[in-house]
C-alpha cells in the first residue's frame, strides 16, 4: 500500500511538472506570437511609446522569419531619432530568442559603429528580464574547458547558439565566420555617409554586392535601415529603383519625422509652425529640440530625407542677423583669417579675409569682410593691420596652396610693418622685455590650417558653419557686411568662393580654439 501510494505521488509529481512545463511553453509561445507584449515585458525601459505604422511593418516582418525560408528584404527608410537602430538591436534579440535565425552580421559604414551596436546588444542580453526568460540566450557560449567562445566588442556567442558579428564596410567582412556557418541574417544599419562621393558610393556597393551578400546562407534575410542623407546614396538608390541589387525587396518609407512640416525663422532661429509627427516618440516638441540642436539643414536631411540642394545654394534659406559696430558686446577673443591665392592675375582666385570675434555667450560677430584679387603680400598685410586695429591676437592662413611659404611671407610682412610702425612690437614679447606700454600693440601671432587635413570639401566646411547661422548665433556687423552676404548667398554656385572659405576658418577657429583679446 505504501509503495503504491509512493508510486501514485511520483506520478502526480511528474504530471504536475509536465503541466507546469506545458504552461510555461504555452506562455512562451504566446509571448513569441505577440511581439508587442514581448517587447513591453522584456524591455520595458526601451519601449515606452506606442508603435507607429512603420514600427508595426518592421516587427511584423521580423515575426514572419522562419528557419529555411528566405523572405523579401526589408528596406526601412526611417528618420534619425525615430527608433531606428534601437528597433533593430531589439529585433536581433527577439529573432535569437525565437531561434528564427542563428548567425547575424551587423554591418555599418565603419567597424567602430558596428562594434557599438553589438556592445549595445550585449548589454541588452545581460538584463535581468532576458536572463529570467531566456537563460541560455543571456549566457556566454563556453568551450570544453570553460573559456568564452566569443563575448567581446565585435562578437557575441550565446549558449543558445545565437552569434552576432560586427562588420564594418571598411573591413569588408574579412575573416568573419563561425566555424563553417554562413550568416542567415544580414543587417545593414547606417552604411551611408552624408558626404559620400560617387566613388565612395560605388566602392560601398561593390563591398555589399561582392563581399557581404554572397556570404549569406540560402535562407539569408536582409534588413537595411537608413535615412536618406544623400541624393545618390545607397538608400536613395534602393528607394527609387536605381539599385540593381537586393531586387526582392519591400521598401518601408521613406517616413519623415513630421508630415507636412512648416517652419519660420524668427530672430535668426527656426521654429516649427505646423505638421503632424509620424511617431509620438519623436513628437513636434522633440523635433523642435532636434532643430535647436542639429540645425534646420541637418534636421531636414537627417529626419525629413530632404537632400536636394536649395535652388540658390546652401545659404538660400538664411536671413542674416545684423548689428551696428557700436552695439558689439564685450568680446572674449577674436581672429582674422585669410583664404589666399598664390598669384594676382586676372585669372587668379580672389583673396578672402574675414575678421570675427566671439562674446562670453558664444555668439560670433563678423566684423570685417574683404574679397579681391591682390598679391599674397598685400592680403597678409591687410589681415595683420586689421588684427592690430581690433586687438586680435593672431592671423590665420589656409595653407593648402603654398604650404609653409606663407609663414615666410607673414614674417616678411611683419618686418616691413615694423619698419613703418616702430611702436608695434613683435608678438609675443620676449620674457626679458619690460612690461608693455599700453599704447604699444604687439604683433598678432601666425596660425595655419589645411582643408586637406580632414575638413572635407568647401561645401562640407560651409555646411558645418551653417548650423550656427540656423541657431541665430552669428551676427553680421554693418559696414562690410554686404560683401559677406553676397559671398555666402552665391556659394557654392558662383565664384569667387574665397571669402566664404575664409569665414569658415575664422568660425572654426573661434568655435574650436582658446585665446583672449589683448
Amino acid at each position: 500500500m505504501t509503495i503504491a501510494c509512493q508510486l501514485l505521488n511520483e506520478q502526480n509529481d511528474i504530471s504536475l511538472a509536465l503541466a507546469l512545463a506545458a504552461l510555461t511553453k504555452a506562455n512562451r509561445d504566446y509571448k513569441d506570437r505577440d511581439w508587442r507584449r514581448w517587447l513591453r515585458e522584456i524591455f520595458p525601459s526601451y519601449v515606452t511609446q506606442d508603435f507607429s505604422p512603420r514600427h508595426v511593418e518592421f516587427w511584423e516582418w521580423t515575426q514572419r522569419l522562419r528557419p529555411g525560408l528566405r523572405p523579401p528584404a526589408l528596406i526601412a527608410i526611417w528618420p534619425r531619432g525615430g527608433g531606428k537602430s534601437t528597433s533593430v538591436e531589439l529585433a536581433v534579440i527577439r529573432i535569437g530568442a525565437r531561434k528564427a535565425r542563428r548567425y547575424v552580421w551587423y554591418c555599418c559604414e565603419v567597424q567602430d559603429q558596428a562594434d557599438k551596436h553589438v556592445e549595445t546588444i550585449s548589454s541588452m542580453l545581460e538584463t535581468k528580464m532576458v536572463e529570467a526568460a531566456y537563460p541560455e540566450l543571456a549566457t556566454r557560449m563556453v568551450g570544453k574547458y570553460g573559456s568564452s567562445k566569443g563575448w567581446r566588442r565585435s562578437r557575441l556567442r550565446t549558449a543558445s547558439g545565437l552569434t552576432v558579428d560586427a562588420i564594418g564596410l571598411d573591413t569588408a567582412a574579412r575573416g568573419a565566420k563561425v566555424e563553417e556557418q554562413r550568416p542567415d541574417l544580414i543587417v545593414m544599419d547606417d552604411v551611408d555617409g552624408k558626404h559620400d562621393s560617387p566613388a565612395t558610393i560605388k566602392k560601398k556597393i561593390e563591398i555589399i554586392t561582392n563581399s557581404l551578400l554572397p556570404a549569406g546562407s540560402n535562407d539569408c534575410a536582409i534588413l537595411f535601415v537608413q535615412n536618406v542623407i544623400h541624393p545618390d546614396s545607397i538608400a536613395a538608390q534602393l528607394v527609387d529603383g536605381r539599385a540593381d541589387f537586393i531586387m526582392d525587396r519591400v521598401v518601408s518609407g521613406p517616413y519623415p519625422a513630421v508630415e507636412g512640416l512648416t517652419y519660420e525663422q524668427r530672430e535668426g532661429k527656426f521654429y516649427i509652425t505646423g505638421g503632424l509627427a509620424s511617431w509620438e516618440g519623436q513628437n513636434l516638441q522633440v523635433c523642435q529640440e532636434q532643430i535647436n540642436t542639429w540645425g534646420l539643414t541637418a534636421f531636414l536631411q537627417e529626419a525629413q530625407h530632404e537632400v536636394s540642394a536649395p535652388p540658390g545654394g546652401i545659404w538660400d534659406h538664411i536671413e542674416f542677423r545684423y548689428c551696428d559696430y557700436d552695439k558689439i558686446p564685450d568680446l572674449v577673443r577674436g581672429c582674422v583669417w585669410v583664404d589666399p591665392a598664390v598669384t594676382a592675375t586676372d585669372q587668379s582666385d580672389s583673396m578672402g579675409i574675414q575678421a570675427d570675434g566671439i562674446d562670453s555667450s558664444g555668439n560670433i560677430y563678423r566684423i570685417f569682410s574683404w574679397e579681391q584679387i591682390t598679391s599674397p603680400e598685400s592680403a597678409i598685410r591687410k589681415a595683420i593691420l586689421k588684427a592690430l586695429e581690433l586687438g586680435f591676437d593672431h592671423v590665420g592662413v589656409e595653407t593648402d596652396q603654398g604650404g609653409d611659404t606663407w609663414k615666410s611671407v607673414y614674417n616678411e610682412v611683419c618686418r616691413k610693418i615694423k619698419e613703418e610702425k616702430p611702436e608695434v612690437l613683435f608678438y609675443p614679447p620676449e620674457p626679458e622685455e619690460p612690461e608693455e606700454d599700453p599704447k604699444i600693440k604687439p604683433f598678432p601671432g601666425f596660425r595655419s590650417d589645411k582643408a586637406g587635413a580632414g575638413y572635407g570639401s568647401k561645401v562640407e566646411r560651409n555646411s558645418q558653419m551653417l548650423t550656427d547661422y540656423e541657431h541665430g548665433r552669428i551676427i553680421h556687423v554693418r559696414g562690410t557686411h554686404a560683401v559677406l552676404d553676397r559671398a555666402l548667398k552665391r556659394f557654392p554656385l558662383t565664384k569667387p568662393l574665397d571669402l566664404a572659405d575664409a569665414s569658415f576658418w575664422s568660425w572654426h577657429d573661434l568655435r574650436k580654439s582658446k585665446g583672449q583679446l589683448r
